[in-house]
């Protein structure tokens, strides 16, 4: 069974950024719905070619009822057709949200990505697929274009985050529908879906037809012109990205140049960050809280606000001081830039290790490799290095 549209989508993905070790396993996540039933479908048709071992996984929520029950019938018996592994599970998420504090749709999102992980250890396997499409990184976008976002979050989901891979960003829910109809593919509908109590719902039903509408695409061609575009969405995400890269490589090495070892610790000199592009040094400035700042899996990162507070603060002439997540605070006095660690007891410290299934979900961090510091600062600035999840295997 191959899907026509589909394949050439995930041949450049496995071949480019989702790249995979041949003899690989990848734990692709089903959720019964159209996008994840065309990826499973898809991988297994091109398992072999791509050296993949593919496995399932699929968790029940607890919620929905006879909706749900039913999602795990379906992803069940395709599973059984393309005899393919499945690794199933049913929680009770109210009980287990309410129990640690999370809530709506970010609260599920926490606990499939941990049911995931434990999964893909039990299974083996070394990355997990999710199945995003173009349609969905449009959406990204626009949520993030109205909430208020930088370079970083116009580059949109990445196809590839740690040993989380995205293999269908360039292909459109339309051409996913239509490659299932083809075949007499069936898929479950989510009725969620179509509540706009979530943003993302009220994007997808509200604000793409209404842009749609806005640039003068006529009814009859309406799913095209939203394919259309979606495809462009995924394109202009995907050269942000690429320019991202370009640019985290010059701030890596201009913080390097920038960053010291003093008597108090490590410090930033705030006249080479000045000097840099506004967009370099907005990277830079978040690569140094990342090596400076709280450690640790659950430590947040800067927002626009903070990076663009740390900016202005770089032309200080004289002592200033900002505010950080968690009651870090930045110190700018004698032209250098320190990341001040609250006192005893006043900081949040690292989140406990959670368990998931009595498997310990805990996700590490790992930057991308980076150009050495000079020695006098190297040690010092390794020790707080921070990781990309990656799945680990519980002490």
């Amino acid at each position: 069974m191959r899907l026509r549209r589909l394949e050439p989508v995930l041949r450049r993905a496995l071949r480019g950024p989702c790249r995979l070790p041949a003899g690989s396993t990848l734990l692709v996540a089903v959720s019964g719905g159209a996008d994840s039933t065309a990826l499973l479908v898809a991988l297994a048709s091109l398992a072999r070619e791509s050296g993949l071992v593919i496995r399932a996984g699929h968790l029940h929520h607890g919620l929905r009822g006879a909706e749900a029950d039913s999602d795990l019938v379906h992803v069940r018996e395709l599973c059984e057709r393309l005899q393919i592994p499945l690794a199933a599970a049913r929680w009770d998420c109210t009980a287990r949200m309410r129990r640690r504090g999370l809530r709506g749709e970010a609260g599920l999102r926490v606990l499939r990505r941990e049911f995931l992980l434990a999964a893909a250890r039990r299974t083996g396997a070394s990355a997990i697929a999710t199945a995003h499409t173009a349609d969905d990184q449009l959406e990204t976008l626009l949520m993030r274009l109205a909430r208020g976002t930088g370079f970083t979050g116009m580059a949109g989901m990445r196809a590839r985050r740690g040993v989380w891979i995205k293999p269908l960003l360039q292909a459109t829910r339309a051409d996913v529908e239509a490659d299932l109809r083809q075949h007499g593919l069936s898929w479950c509908e989510d009725a969620s879906n179509a509540s706009t109590a979530y943003t993302r719902n009220r994007v997808r039903h509200g604000a793409v037809p209404a842009l749609l509408d806005a640039a003068g695409a006529a009814a009859g061609r309406a799913v095209e012109r939203r394919a259309g575009l979606a495809r462009g969405a995924a394109r202009l995400a995907a050269e942000l990205a690429d320019a991202r890269r370009v640019l985290a490589r010059l701030a890596v090495r201009a913080l390097d140049r920038a960053l010291a070892e003093t008597p108090d610790g490590p410090a930033i000199d705030v006249a080479a960050l000045a000097r840099l592009a506004p967009a370099v040094r907005r990277l830079a400035l978040a690569r140094a809280w990342r090596l400076l700042g709280p450690a640790g899996p659950d430590a947040p990162g800067l927002t626009a606000r903070h990076l663009t507070s740390l900016g202005q603060y770089l032309a200080a002439r004289s002592s200033a001081e900002s505010a950080l997540p968690w009651g870090w605070r930045a110190r700018v006095e004698c032209g250098r830039m320190r990341f001040l660690a609250p006192s005893a007891g006043a900081g949040r410290p690292p989140a406990a290790p959670r368990r998931v299934g009595g498997a310990d979900a805990r996700l590490s961090f790992r930057l991308e490799p980076r150009r050495s510091a000079p020695a006098a600062r190297d040690s010092a600035l390794r020790r707080r290095r921070r990781t990309t999840p990656q799945l680990r295997t519980p002490a």
